[in-house]
């Protein structure tokens, strides 16, 4: 009897394991919250179970098969890997264990682990109502970063250099949280790194080091990533070494693992770390160009119980992912995609918003309105060849949306001026003479009004 594996979510982030799980025979059954996700056409069974209800998601398991349940249960790039690890908990599947996830999960937990075992991250406290904030924060030096204790994608978390401010920042981060909690943290300076990789009898199994190109405080949106990292050996190495440590700490021990890790003036410090691969198209679409590895397939033969199979290199590329952002406005027409897909060394082009949409300089990731993915043999090279697609696409928003108005009319610190020289960054914006206002947006080629 082939295989059955259950996949949780049916997103573009989880297109690539549903694809690869089709291409290896196995039954693909999936659930997800949105009845048409798109990639509901590859599953043999679709489960309409939200992701946050585990019962559900359970129940739903139990009827696999005609009641023989899946061999595996698998989630990337969703905020449910405590959903999965329960699922396989109860049906007795390889996975991570449900406490390990859930510390990997609840962002206090984590911190609590990580500091238990002494593993470098920043200073935090999980803010509650019993004393004033000002106590709660003695022992926290900013600036900080709030952020919901349970939740991905940047939403929610903002930089706070004044302390004025925390008090509608945790507002905010708590709208976010599944659990309605909030953490404050002390904020790391320096660059940030993405890692991919597998656990499986004790071993960590490295599966890509990025690069990634955090911008527009006080959020933090990243505008892209190249993989693999420009970061030395040994620079590299210590990154691995302090995100094992800290996989380890969690107790996570079958499955996969992705960590978010910063380079400090005080080392490398970890900022999250979580028990699946990532999502961001790291693990599904930038690490396998550059590689010809696909880790996602190796993580769902894990979840089956079965050996990694082969995780040989077979290319030496560098691969880009680049965005592009957008106004406040609604999107009248998407140009571009064809023309963009024809760049030299483009791989992808993902457009995140149709005619009709209504969208806004993103907060967070997953406002963004396009990506493209490209590779090249040098790191300039794939990011030009990124940026020479982001150029063939236009986004034309409709005149007669007042947002758009509202946005070009205002001098706000935040949202910033795309339109402005000096948000200019990586190539991304052509060169232009200095313009006064948002009201000149010749600057940024792709957005038309």
């Amino acid at each position: 009897m082939k295989k059955a594996i259950f996949i949780l979510g049916c997103g573009v982030m989880q297109i690539p394991a549903l694809r690869l799980a089709k291409d290896n025979g196995w039954m693909v059954c999936a659930a997800d919250g949105d009845f048409n996700a798109p990639g509901r056409q590859y599953c043999d069974e679709f489960h309409h179970v939200d992701l946050k209800d585990a019962r559900g998601l359970i129940a739903a398991a139990e009827t696999i098969r005609n009641g023989r349940g899946p061999d595996g249960v698998f989630t990337a790039g969703t905020d449910f890997s405590l959903s999965a690890a329960l699922v396989a908990e109860a049906l007795n599947l390889p996975g991570h264990g449900a406490e390990a996830a859930r510390r990997a999960t609840d962002k206090v937990l984590m911190r609590e682990t990580f500091r238990a075992a002494d593993i470098p991250s920043p200073s935090f406290v999980e803010i509650t109502g019993d004393i004033s904030l000002q106590q709660q924060l003695d022992s926290v030096p900013g600036p900080w970063v709030v952020k919901p204790v349970d939740s991905m994608g940047a939403r929610g978390v903002i930089k706070i250099d004044n302390p004025t401010d925390l008090a509608a920042a945790i507002d905010t981060a708590c709208s976010f949280s599944r659990s309605g909690r909030a953490l404050v943290e002390t904020f790391m300076e320096g660059p940030e790194f993405s890692l991919d990789a597998l656990v499986t009898q004790g071993r960590l199994i490295r599966c890509g080091l990025a690069d990634r190109i955090i911008v527009y405080p006080p959020c933090f949106i990243e505008i892209g990533h190249t993989i693999p990292s420009k970061a030395d050996i040994d620079t590299a190495d210590t990154l691995w070494k302090i995100f094992e440590d800290g996989v380890h700490a969690l107790g996570l021990t079958h499955g996969a693992a992705k960590g978010d890790v910063k380079l400090t003036p005080q080392g490398v410090m970890i900022g999250e770390i979580a028990a699946r691969l990532s999502g961001g198209y790291m693990s599904g679409w930038t690490y396998p160009a550059a590689s010809g590895i696909e880790p996602t397939l190796s993580a769902m033969r894990l979840a089956l119980g079965m050996e990694t199979g082969d995780l040989v290199p077979s290319l030496n590329l560098i691969c880009a992912e680049r965005a592009l952002v957008g106004i406040d406005g609604t999107v009248h027409r998407f140009d571009g995609r064809d023309d963009a897909m024809k760049s030299k060394g483009v791989k992808e082009v993902f457009l995140r918003c149709r005619p009709g949409d209504a969208i806004t300089f993103p907060r967070n990731n997953v406002e963004k309105a396009a990506n493209v993915i490209a590779v090249g043999t040098t790191h300039a090279e794939a990011s030009e060849r990124a940026m020479e697609a982001l150029r063939r696409l236009r986004l034309v928003l409709n005149p007669a949306d007042a947002v758009t108005g509202t946005y070009l009319d205002s001098f706000a610190d935040f949202p910033p001026d795309v339109f402005a020289p000096e948000n200019y960054f990586d190539g991304i914006w052509q060169e232009h003479p200095p313009l006064p206002s948002r009201g000149c947006p010749q600057n940024c080629p792709w957005i038309l009004i």
